[in-house]
């Protein structure tokens, strides 16, 4: 009887070295048996690209860093209340440019949504702006705390 097979390995497909090309003759008559060139080794695993961030991760965050990033959301949404009037202006510029077209009477739809949006967004920045200030207190705070017990 036959010895038992491993299911696991018994259909397993294995890559086998490659031949390398194949020897031509260089001379009629000449003896080219046993002279097959040798197969070329395999390359090397091609090294790792570098991290994005360099080579050790900049995670360090400091109260005034926290505090910049709440102006910039505090710019943002001055930025997307500005747009407001612009849009209203443009609506109903186009209203009156496109007097007797259907798609006039869906300029109201349109502006009302664009309001509503521009309420989110703006609720969104001023409450990211709120918590990237409170998360500075709190890092000062912590940092007074921690600084009081070794002093």
């Amino acid at each position: 009887m036959s010895e038992p097979v491993d299911p696991r390995t018994a259909y397993a497909i294995t890559a086998a070295p490659s031949p390398g090309p194949s020897p031509s003759p260089s001379e009629p008559g000449a003896d080219n048996e046993g002279s097959h060139p040798a197969p070329s080794p395999s390359p090397g695993p091609s090294p790792s690209p570098p991290a994005p961030w360099g080579t050790d991760p900049d995670l360090g965050v400091t109260p005034s860093f926290l505090r910049k990033r709440a102006d910039d959301c505090e710019t943002g949404s001055e930025i997307v209340r500005k747009t407001r009037g612009v849009a209203e202006d443009a609506s109903k510029g186009l209203a009156r440019a496109a007097d007797g077209w259907d798609f006039v009477s869906s300029l109201d739809e349109l502006e009302g949504r664009w309001e509503a949006l521009n309420r989110v967004v703006v609720q969104r920045l001023d409450r990211a702006a709120d918590n990237f200030r409170l998360s500075a207190d709190a890092y000062d705070a912590n940092e007074t705390r921690t600084a009081s017990q070794f002093s």
